[in-house]
């Protein structure tokens, strides 16, 4: 029989928010006390260290964020010296990290790998491993998600 509530300590979509949601406040407040730096300019700081010359778009994908927060804090930190932007092909911009920006990206790794060591605290590497296959496996089944809304809106418009 199934119940009339939603269990939100049973729900992926909201145990995942409340995980991501702290742990990336934690960081916000740590980098940007110690570093004046964000989650979203550490993410494409660790991006541009390995993919220089990325687009926004590339960005984008690869650090889960929408393109205008990407462009934004692009802007920030061309402002501030750490990355260099040029045009590319089809009107987008290109980015790299620049000598400070990559020196800031050699300061924050070590905080960064002591965080992920902290709450990756009492995992085994077979366990760490399972995990990491899991989060892919859930962000790879993400498009079914989407054409599952979409299939109940295509079946809602039908009807009305």
């Amino acid at each position: 029989m199934q119940s009339d509530h939603f269990d939100l300590n049973r729900c992926i979509g909201a145990l995942s928010l409340r995980f991501s949601s702290r742990l990336g406040a934690g960081a916000s407040q740590e980098y940007h006390e110690r570093f004046q730096i964000g989650v979203v300019e550490w993410r494409i700081l660790c991006h541009l260290a390995v993919e220089p010359w990325s687009n926004v778009i590339a960005m984008a994908n690869s650090i889960g964020l929408d393109k205008s927060s990407v462009s934004r804090a692009l802007s920030g930190m061309e402002a501030r010296g750490l990355v260099e932007m040029r045009d590319a092909a089809r009107r987008k911009r290109e980015a790299n990290l620049t000598e400070a920006g990559l020196a800031l990206h050699r300061q924050v790794l070590p905080i960064a790998r002591a965080r992920e060591a902290a709450l990756l605290d009492g995992f085994s590497d077979k366990e760490f491993d399972q995990l990491l296959s899991f989060l892919h496996r859930l962000i790879i089944n993400l498009p079914k998600v989407e054409e599952d809304a979409q299939s109940r809106a295509d079946t809602e418009t039908e009807t009305a």
